[in-house]
């Protein structure tokens, strides 16, 4: 199954990742980050945690955890008796929850992703695709691998070439959760996760940004 059709399932953490087409840029300006984050986090919010992200001009990273399937069941119970009535007419067997789940919480991504690149073509008066059709999706599988998933993105600037230092780009978690700012991000989690504000720090320092590894 390619990454970018990974189902997305309760409970579990994802890093989600998508690029532009053909090397342009998705934020050319700094207040595409803040507006691109005002479309996306309402509705992502309703079916998951955020516990990072990083925006650079022409990717973005975010670490999510999905709630729990209780939880969304609840939540989504009437659009969801509505899509199993729909599929049961087109005989079709993907009408069980996380079947139904899944479907929903990719609409909602589809969604937010769509009202940005509308906007921006708009703005900058440009036609056509702006993102890859499908954004990818990795499952995040233990704490060892969900730190170095943190610490890779926070450093993915820097590793990139968009910054000397990762204290010095703002389209990312890494501030918010080194100053304990209030945010969308869960930065006391996080900081529980890597045992203190100091472990944070000493553990982004040393990563060498490249995904291999501490």
């Amino acid at each position: 199954m390619a990454l970018s059709r990974i189902p997305l399932e309760p409970s579990n953490i994802y890093h989600i990742y998508n690029r532009s087409v053909g090397g342009q840029n998705i934020f050319c300006e700094e207040k595409n980050y803040p507006f691109f984050l005002s479309q996306l986090i309402p509705r992502i919010s309703l079916f998951s945690d955020v516990l990072a992200y990083c925006l650079t001009p022409n990717y973005f990273h975010f670490l999510i955890r999905i709630k729990e399937e209780k939880e969304l069941v609840t939540h989504w119970q009437d659009k969801m008796n509505q899509l199993r009535e729909k599929r049961i007419k087109k005989n079709s067997d993907k009408t069980a929850d996380h079947f139904l789940l899944n479907h929903l919480m990719i609409t909602e991504f589809s969604i937010a992703f769509n009202s940005y690149v509308q906007a921006y073509n708009r703005i900058y008066r440009r036609y056509g695709s702006l993102l890859k059709e499908s954004f990818q999706r990795k499952i995040v599988a233990g704490n060892e691998h969900l730190l170095k998933r943190i610490c890779y993105m926070h450093n993915y600037p820097v590793a990139h070439g968009f910054t000397a230092e990762k204290e010095t780009w703002k389209p990312s978690s890494y501030l918010d959760i080194l100053n304990q700012q209030k945010s969308f991000v869960l930065v006391e989690e996080v900081l529980q996760l890597f045992n203190g504000i100091e472990n944070f720090i000493h553990l982004h320092n040393r990563f060498p940004g490249s995904g291999n590894g501490f």
